[in-house]
């Protein structure tokens, strides 16, 4: 992951904030995700994270559910990686709780936009590694470093609802 300049596509806060959900599967993906949520936050996007917002004395699960189910969370960032896959496939720990109570909403409401697959890590095949209950799911692909500018504009375009415009005012008139 590169770092992305300080120039924000859309700076500013918003009362809304995304959960991200991963896997604690290396430190070195466990630093990945935390420059990945440093970067969202620093491009004004409140971010929950659970080594940031889960406190000793806390429930780990009460804390999973409210940031899935809480309506002021927006978003929830699904950081799909080999060990989120699994775990979430097998549903084991953390994140096989967080899929049962991800995977009723993915299934329930075809039309959701508030989970949302971010490609950490892609298979021997070169395939992304999501979990079943996502695999119809459109993602946003930030494993690798060439195309991560690109990916992850996408991604606060995604955030903030501001659609990428692929046409400029003068082209539209060959349309």
């Amino acid at each position: 992951m590169t770092d992305t300049p300080a120039r924000p596509l859309m700076k500013g806060g918003s009362e809304s904030a995304i959960f991200v959900s991963y896997c604690w599967t290396s430190a070195q993906h466990c630093e990945w995700v935390v420059r990945l949520a440093n970067l969202l936050v620093s491009h004004g996007v409140r971010t929950v994270l659970d080594i940031w917002d889960l406190n000793p004395g806390q429930d780990k699960y009460a804390f999973m559910e409210k940031a899935v189910l809480d309506p002021t969370i927006t978003k929830v960032l699904i950081i799909c990686d080999e060990g989120y896959k699994e775990r979430a496939d097998n549903r084991e720990r953390g994140v096989g709780t967080e899929t049962q109570l991800i995977s009723p909403e993915v299934y329930g409401k075809v039309d959701q936009e508030k989970f949302i697959p971010i490609i950490a890590q892609r298979g021997n095949e070169g395939e992304p590694l999501v979990p079943t209950y996502l695999a119809s799911r459109v993602y946003i692909d930030l494993s690798d470093e060439t195309t991560f500018e690109t990916e992850y504009q996408k991604l606060l375009r995604n955030i903030y609802g501001q659609p990428e415009r692929y046409l400029s005012s003068q082209m539209r008139q060959f349309r």
